[in-house]
C-alpha cells in the first residue's frame, strides 16, 4: 500500500487555493466590468443620491418673502447698500460697490460675505421694512437674483445687503442704465412667494 508525499500533497492544495483566489477575482473583475459598461452605454441605471449637484438649485430653492401689497419701485439714490463678495474673486464687493455709488446710491460697507462662497448669482437681503427696496434695486441686476428676508436684523432697518455669488458674470446694469430705472413702477411678487410673517421667519441673512 502506497502513502501520497507529504510535500506533494501540500503543493497540489496550495496550487488547488490559488485557482480558486485567482478564478474567483476573475470572476469579480468580469462583472464590475460588465456593470461598468452597461451604465456607461446606458443599459443599466446610474446611481442617483438624491441630490441636485446644481449650486443654482439651492440658491433659488429659499421662499422669496412677497414684497408689501401694492408696493412700488422707490428712487434708487434713497437706498442704502452694503455689499458682500461671495466669491474667490477678490475685490468684487469693490466693483460692485463703485458702480452702485456712482449711481447714486449710497454705499454703507464692501466687504467679505461671512458666510463664505454664495452659491448662486446675486441675493438681495433686507429686513421687512426693506423689502421695498431690495425689490426695487433687484431690477439693476440680470441673472438669476432672489431676495431674502434678513430676521437677524432691525425690523425698522430700510437698508439692503447685496451678496454677490459664485455665478455671478458682470450681471450689473451701467450707472448710466441704473440711473434710468423710473420710481413708482408696480412691484410683480415673484411665484410662489411667502408672505411675511415675524413669526414665521424665511430665510436669514447677514
Amino acid at each position: 500500500m502506497s502513502t501520497s508525499d507529504p510535500r506533494s500533497e501540500y503543493r497540489r492544495h496550495l496550487r488547488h487555493r490559488q485557482k480558486v483566489v485567482i478564478g474567483s477575482v476573475l470572476v469579480a473583475l468580469a462583472i464590475v466590468l460588465a456593470a461598468s459598461i452597461g451604465v456607461y452605454t446606458g443599459l443599466l441605471p446610474s446611481y442617483n443620491p438624491g441630490f441636485s449637484a446644481d449650486p443654482k438649485a439651492s440658491a433659488t430653492a429659499v421662499a422669496q418673502p412677497c414684497p408689501p401689497a401694492g408696493a412700488a419701485t422707490v428712487d434708487l439714490t434713497t437706498i442704502q447698500v452694503r455689499v458682500y463678495n461671495g466669491t474667490q474673486n477678490a475685490g468684487l464687493a469693490g466693483v460692485v460697490g463703485d458702480s452702485l455709488e456712482q449711481a447714486g446710491m449710497t454705499i454703507l460697507e464692501r466687504s467679505d460675505w461671512p458666510d463664505g462662497d454664495y452659491n448662486g448669482d446675486v441675493a438681495i437681503s433686507s429686513s421687512q421694512a426693506g423689502l421695498t427696496n431690495a425689490y426695487s434695486l433687484a431690477r439693476a441686476f440680470d441673472g438669476i437674483v432672489i431676495v431674502l428676508l434678513d430676521t437677524n436684523r432691525d425690523p425698522t432697518d430700510t437698508s439692503v445687503s447685496v451678496i454677490i455669488g459664485t455665478d455671478y458674470d458682470s450681471g450689473l446694469m451701467s450707472p448710466d442704465a441704473i440711473g434710468e430705472l423710473a420710481a413708482g413702477e408696480t412691484i410683480e411678487a415673484p411665484s410662489a412667494c411667502a408672505s411675511v410673517a415675524p413669526e414665521e421667519p424665511l430665510a436669514t441673512a447677514h
